[in-house]
């Protein structure tokens, strides 16, 4: 069992890394979600989102597991530090797991961009091919040519 001190020293330790951690990732996520999402305010949004997401994933797992020995070490050092390497790897994995959903989102945004620009070409190149060809059926032959 754990006593009050290795108690706090783990939530206490834990909870700075995870507000460190947070704030690092909201600063440097937010140039991810600009190019993910087309508007900023999307982007801003999302980001804060996934801040608090984060937050709260990462404080309730180190409340849950404060309190849990997953494997039986002795000394105060070696508790905290075996908890708090869960918490961390527990936080990696999820921060990857959310690395590839968005990488995902980004990746089909960025199909969907350039089968959209795909398409609009196409059809202009129809419009320019159709065009001589509608006048002439409307107004006979495009003007400047000579009839003789």
């Amino acid at each position: 069992m754990l006593d009050t001190g290795t108690y706090l020293a783990i939530v206490v330790i834990g909870a700075i890394l995870t507000l460190v951690v947070g704030q690092i990732l909201m600063r440097s996520g937010i140039g991810f979600l600009r190019d993910v999402f087309d508007s900023e305010e999307v982007a801003v949004s999302t980001n804060r989102l996934l801040g608090v997401l984060f937050h709260l994933i990462a404080l309730g797992f180190l409340a849950l597991i404060s309190t849990f020995r997953p494997f039986d070490v002795q000394g105060t050092v070696q508790i905290v530090v075996t908890q708090l390497g869960g918490v961390m790897l527990v936080l990696g994995i999820l921060h990857g797991l959310t690395l590839l959903l968005l990488a995902r989102v980004r990746s089909r945004r960025h199909d969907e961009s350039v089968e959209s620009q795909m398409t609009q070409k196409y059809e202009d190149a129809r419009r320019a091919r159709q065009a001589p060809r509608q006048q002439v059926i409307e107004g006979g032959p495009p003007s400047g040519s000579s009839s003789s």
